[in-house]
């Protein structure tokens, strides 16, 4: 066997030759390409070896790490040796495995989307990784078939190949579209105008509006875990008691004004919440571009990982608009789109636009051919009053049940011990009080305010949905997009004569995922045929 130009000239043993296309390996790169997935694999490792260095063991620490590196290092070699593919003029054919042997084939029509990403190390030497996703792919959590590294310009000349079969033009590989393909090249849709763009200066009050103190919860599950390997634990106020001991003039004013220290924490909260958002906002939506292409969307963002996804038009299956309290005080909303194919994170909800104006909106959702979201007014419906009082009923026997067991059972638990010598009435009151009624109250609230701004309405050929009043959504889902409508009830909804619809669509976070409750019971049969029958 031999290798030019990372072609192999012969086919790997025990598949069949073509006289097509050549079998490609990977690039010989990939072994540096690959160490950001070794370098994650072993974190589990350098946390074990940092306990162990704790307890004066250093040579288990190296040992444990040196082994797991070398274990990463072997399996990408492996996998770069065993892993090939084959372009030809209606299919993709990939071969993968040492022991048991896999071949994939993968036809041009079956394909759906043809992603490309760039993580920084791909960046640096100019390879990307292409993602294959067809029809199939659309409920699992695997990628069809994936070409870790191969040429960035390889990748494109994959991509427009593709495209351009389905399109009906026959392209000889690796050669892409030329004038006259009715597929759109790469570098042609890049002469398009954007269709929305994220500057910088939007891209920081995206960053704000993403506030989250998620952080702190990651950071209080590493401080349980790994605390005392670690030596500290910033969640112990004996941590910090230690650290203001060695400045005697703070420890004292602290002590001494103790409305400082709560201020203190209060900003210090705040801060974490906005560098979470920060973090998780800046890297992934940087340099954000949509641009519109022949069949669809194309998006390109990404710091660190850059990623350029095509969205068809033809697989989206809703619309869905977020915003929040401050969002929508300042005029600004989030659009994402329902496909058939994943975005990052095995997820069928695309962003499109994840910090927009109404304007804006209006006119991604006018270049997919769709009228913008009108305002809310007296025809759109709401939910019966009893989506408030049935929630109300359902509270009041769940925390009540709760309640009333926990406070007869610590009232139990003193008198067995001997710390009452009879049932206190009033701390059972006050406990069960504690339990029932708060959560209640607040469930409550929170459930008519969620009521108050709930509406729904059949826009002609497409349903408009209204939900959430801290994280607003509208949903713009067409009729002939609905696969199923589901009239469900339960023993409370029968006793206030109401029912929900759960509307199943493709794609999305879940199948039925969108749907309307508390609808009177006599009407939601109608509602149903009219979105069945116009689908």
């Amino acid at each position: 066997m031999s290798e030019a130009g990372g072609q192999i000239s012969e086919a790997p043993a025990g598949l069949p030759a073509t006289e097509t296309g050549e079998r490609e390996r990977l690039h010989p790169l990939t072994f540096f390409t690959g160490l950001g997935a070794a370098l994650r694999n072993a974190w589990g490792a350098v946390l074990g070896g940092i306990f162990f260095i704790s307890q004066g063991r250093a040579w288990i620490a190296f040992m444990l790490v040196g082994v797991v590196l070398v274990a990463s290092l072997v399996s990408i070699l492996l996998r770069y040796l065993s892993f090939s593919y084959r372009v030809e003029d209606d299919e993709i054919d990939m071969a993968s495995g040492i022991l048991n042997r896999n071949q994939r084939s993968i036809p041009f029509d079956r394909i759906q989307d043809v992603n490309i990403e760039q993580g920084p190390l791909h960046r640096l030497v100019k390879l990307a990784r292409v993602k294959f996703e067809t029809g199939a792919s659309a409920g699992n959590k695997q990628d069809d078939g994936s070409l870790d590294s191969i040429t960035l310009e390889r990748a494109n000349e994959l991509r427009d190949l593709i495209r351009a079969h389905r399109a009906g033009t026959t392209i000889k590989p690796p050669v892409a579209a030329e004038g006259g393909s009715e597929a759109e090249t790469v570098e042609e849709a890049e002469e398009r105008a954007p269709v929305f763009v994220m500057d910088m200066r939007r891209l920081l009050l995206a960053a704000l509006f993403s506030f989250s103190l998620a952080i702190v919860g990651a950071l209080f599950g590493l401080a349980q875990t790994y605390g005392d390997a670690l030596g500290f634990d910033m969640f112990d106020p004996g941590f910090w008691i230690g650290i203001s001991s060695q400045f005697g003039p703070l420890e004292a004013y602290m002590r001494q004004h103790q409305i400082v220290s709560v201020i203190f924490g209060i900003v210090t909260l705040v801060f974490a919440g906005f560098l979470t958002g920060i973090i998780r906002t800046i890297p992934r939506d940087w340099g954000f571009k949509l641009r519109r292409t022949e069949t669809g969307f194309r998006r390109q963002r990404g710091l660190f990982t850059l990623t350029d996804v095509v969205l068809p038009l033809k697989r989206v299956q809703a619309a869905i608009r977020f915003t929040g309290p401050l969002k929508r005080r300042s005029g600004f909303y989030e659009l994402k789109i329902q496909s058939l194919g994943r975005d990052t994170g095995n997820s069928g909800d695309h962003v499109v636009a994840p910090l927009a104006t109404r304007d804006e909106i209006s006119t991604i959702m006018a270049e997919m051919e769709w009228r913008p979201i009108p305002e809310v007014d007296d025809s759109w419906q709401r939910p019966r009053p009893a989506f408030v009082t049935s929630s109300l009923f359902g509270l009041v026997i769940l925390f009540g049940t709760i309640g009333l067991g926990v406070s007869t059972l610590i009232q139990a638990v003193r008198l067995s011990q001997g710390e009452i010598d009879a049932f206190d009435f009033t701390q059972w009151g006050l406990i069960f009080g504690a339990i029932a009624l708060i959560p209640t109250l607040l469930g409550t609230v929170f459930r008519f305010l969620d009521y108050r701004h709930r509406r729904h309405r059949v826009d002609s050929n497409r349903f408009l949905m209204r939900q959430g009043w801290w994280r607003q959504r509208m949903v713009v889902l067409p009729l002939d997009r609905i696969q199923s409508a589901d009239v469900k009830r339960n023993v409370i909804d029968r006793w206030f004569g109401i029912a929900d619809l759960k509307l199943g669509v493709a794609g999305g976070s879940g199948f039925a995922a969108h749907g309307i409750e508390a609808i009177d019971f006599t009407e939601i049969y109608a509602l149903r045929e009219t979105l069945l029958d116009d689908a």
